[in-house]
């Protein structure tokens, strides 16, 4: 049995990663900014976790950070998205400095937002940009870099876009079906590196307790357009549904900056999942989507 600790692991990740844990016959504990007797109550805004909780010999999984896609960039929005992620790791950080956590290894996510926009392909060694999500996971994965100094074995995971049928990018996606709709924004013809977030959650635990330290893009095999997306789910669930092309300005209009995260193509590529003994149990968007579509 071994012993994790996921900090900010109350959300759509982290309730997979801790069920697969918890089957496994792991210790899991959950730091959480959400005060409950089944979490850690911390508060990366002042540097604080709750002091009666100590652990040793823990792997841990950091994926805290405010959700990218869940409100409109506003200037004070994009400041919490940077400043929730750098904060988390500095508490985490201080932490590990005064012995209140005692750590076997750091695995940190960061996201293929890394690569900006540029479409690609690209793998674990290709270039960032100047862009606003870029430059976030440029400090992301700084601070988590800075664990080294503590003499703390660390990976980062370049997570893609998460798709499971409870949460995630595939709830905002699939809204319309209930109604035998499908929109596809931009028309669907851009291309999305995603990854299913069974398959996320295993590689962060089989990542966490490997003796391979560094980056991994954490995607799929096989990138999708997303209208092929929203075609495999069609053939999932055997059901009809009208596609309708949603254009460009209308996403612009309604979501503002952050639009271009759901415009733009970024085809990313994993050479270091190749290299390991990794099985991925949804290779294709075919798998994902009988999965996800099932009743």
């Amino acid at each position: 049995m071994a012993y994790f600790v996921l900090a900010g692991g109350s959300g759509f990740i982290g309730r997979t990663m801790k069920r697969i844990l918890l089957n496994q016959g792991h210790r899991v504990d959950i730091l959480s900014t959400r005060k409950s007797k089944d979490t850690i109550f911390w508060n990366p805004e002042k540097e604080f976790i709750e002091s009666t909780f100590s652990c040793q010999d823990a792997y841990l999984i950091n994926l805290a950070g405010a959700g990218v896609a869940d409100q409109r960039w506003s200037s004070a929005r994009k400041e919490e998205i940077f400043k929730s992620r750098i904060q988390s790791l500095k508490t985490l950080y201080r932490a590990t400095a005064q012995g209140q956590l005692g750590i076997q290894k750091l695995v940190s996510a960061s996201a293929i937002g890394y690569y900006g926009n540029q479409p690609g392909p690209h793998t674990e060694t290709s270039s960032c940009d100047d862009s606003f999500l870029s430059r976030v996971c440029q400090r992301w994965e700084e601070e988590a870099q800075s664990f080294e100094k503590l003499t703390v074995p660390v990976s980062i995971l370049r997570v893609g876009i998460v798709l499971g049928s409870d949460a995630g990018a595939w709830k905002a996606l699939s809204q319309s079906f209930p109604f035998r709709l499908a929109f596809l924004p931009g028309g669907g013809e851009q291309v999305y590196s995603w990854i299913h977030v069974e398959d996320i959650s295993r590689l962060f635990i089989q990542m966490a307790q490997s003796a391979d330290t560094g980056i991994v893009n954490g995607v799929a095999p096989e990138p999708a357009t997303l209208k092929e997306i929203v075609l495999a789910a069609m053939r999932a669930d055997a059901k009809q549904r009208v596609m309708i092309p949603v254009p460009d300005w209308a996403i612009r209009l309604a979501l503002g900056e952050m639009s271009i995260e759901v415009l733009k193509s970024c085809i990313v590529q994993s050479e270091r999942i190749s290299q390991m003994p990794f099985e991925f149990h949804f290779p294709d968007i075919a798998s994902c989507m009988q999965q996800i579509m099932k009743p």
